[in-house]
């Protein structure tokens, strides 16, 4: 055998080099996960972060099986559109991120998911809940939990069938997610000839400040607030501060330890519809919680579990998708949408939240709706369930 010039081995090394980073690239699988990790919805994001987490690391090994490295990358959108936007540009040009999990704020999952669009990247949100976002014909967007419109109707039921409430006034907190399920919620309660005293934005201490004070002046017996838990608490603590003793209804932005850490007992008797509900109220709750207590010291939330199914549907479609090497975004984009992930009650399980599939629009095919109500301790209270199909909602 000739040995090789030097020209040759030189083109020899340099090709051996491109083979392995090629195969080192192809071989990690990335997820990405999105929410806000500072700020005042830190914590809830936080919760997401570790729902996502925990399914991640449990696919470690099967993914390693397979021939790939599973990593996850979290981003902290600081529950700005803004910073979502630049954080889509980031998420598409790491080639190896094959899904996403996130937003928490619609608003920031409309302009993450636009962002994403182009290069057909599968995402789900666990928690973004605002009605246009599966209207837009996107093939790569899913939701987990019921939208709005949804709670919208299980929340003007209640008002009018349970509180027998004649008069509502109507917050938002001036987000996306706040301004989409007040509007629907007005609409619901229309044809239950349930009047609107008023309807108000507010966020922050000042601004809060002036609508208890229009809402102590119009007498109305019920306070519906579309919001988070950072801006749900100071409406609560100053309504009781004032005197007024209206039932405070709230939506699924309430659905969280820390709007009880910082309401406190001011929180008793509060009222709120959520997607996502107490974690003992799923099949596979034991198993979860015994696994989310060893790897964080403390108990899962609502949301963690939905989270935690959002990053197991993802990761189900990219492995079904694995057959002839790493698949395309728009291959894993596909799989998604033919999820059929069965509920579970035995362990090991790969879902809480129940069966996991999606309608053509992205919608969960069968979702839930709670209303649940705080008792004097604190307690959240299981007052009515709701299942809505994605076909209920066209």
């Amino acid at each position: 055998m000739k040995p090789l010039l030097p020209h040759q081995l030189l083109t020899c090394v340099l090709t051996a080099g491109l083979l392995l980073s090629g195969a080192s690239e192809a071989a990690t699988i990335k997820l990405a996960l999105v929410s806000p990790l500072t700020g005042g919805l830190g914590p809830f994001g936080t919760e997401v972060k570790r729902g996502t987490e925990l399914a991640v690391k449990e696919q470690v090994a099967a993914f390693k099986a397979l021939g790939h490295d599973l990593q996850l990358v979290s981003f902290d959108d600081q529950s700005s559109p803004t910073v979502g936007t630049q954080l889509a540009k980031t998420i598409v040009a790491d080639r190896s991120i094959l899904g996403v999990v996130g937003a928490v704020n619609s608003s920031v999952s409309n302009v993450l998911a636009q962002g994403l669009a182009a290069a057909k990247l599968a995402i789900i949100t666990p928690a973004s809940t605002n009605d246009q976002l599966t209207a837009h014909n996107w093939t790569h967007f899913n939701r987990l939990v019921a939208p709005d419109q949804a709670q919208a109707v299980a929340a003007a039921k209640y008002i009018s069938g349970e509180l027998k409430a004649k008069s509502v006034y109507v917050v938002s907190d001036n987000t996306a997610y706040g301004n989409g399920l007040t509007k629907v919620v007005m609409a619901n309660l229309k044809p239950l000839n349930v009047n609107v005293a008023g309807y108000i934005g507010a966020s922050g201490a000042e601004q809060i400040a002036g609508a208890v004070r229009l809402i102590k002046a119009s007498g109305a017996p019920v306070v519906y607030f579309g919001g988070s838990d950072d801006n749900g608490p100071l409406l609560v603590k100053a309504l009781r501060a004032a005197g007024v003793k209206s039932t405070f209804v709230g939506s699924d932005g309430l659905d969280s330890p820390s709007f009880l850490q910082r309401t406190g007992i001011d929180a008793a008797g509060v009222v709120y519809s959520t997607v996502y509900g107490p974690v003992s109220s799923f099949s596979n709750a034991l198993t979860f919680t015994n696994a989310y207590q060893a790897a964080y010291s403390t108990k899962p939330s609502g949301v963690t579990m939905y989270a935690y199914d959002a990053a197991n549907a993802l990761l189900t479609a990219i492995k079904s998708s694995l057959s002839k090497g790493v698949p395309t975004r728009a291959q894993v984009s596909m799989a998604v949408r033919d999820v059929n992930m069965p509920a579970c009650f035995k362990s090991p399980c790969v879902t809480v939240t129940g069966a996991v599939g999606f309608s053509n629009t992205g919608e969960r095919d069968r979702s839930r709706v709670l209303i649940m109500k705080l008792d004097n301790v604190l307690q959240p209270q299981v007052a009515k369930i709701q299942i809505v199909s994605a076909n209920d909602l066209k």
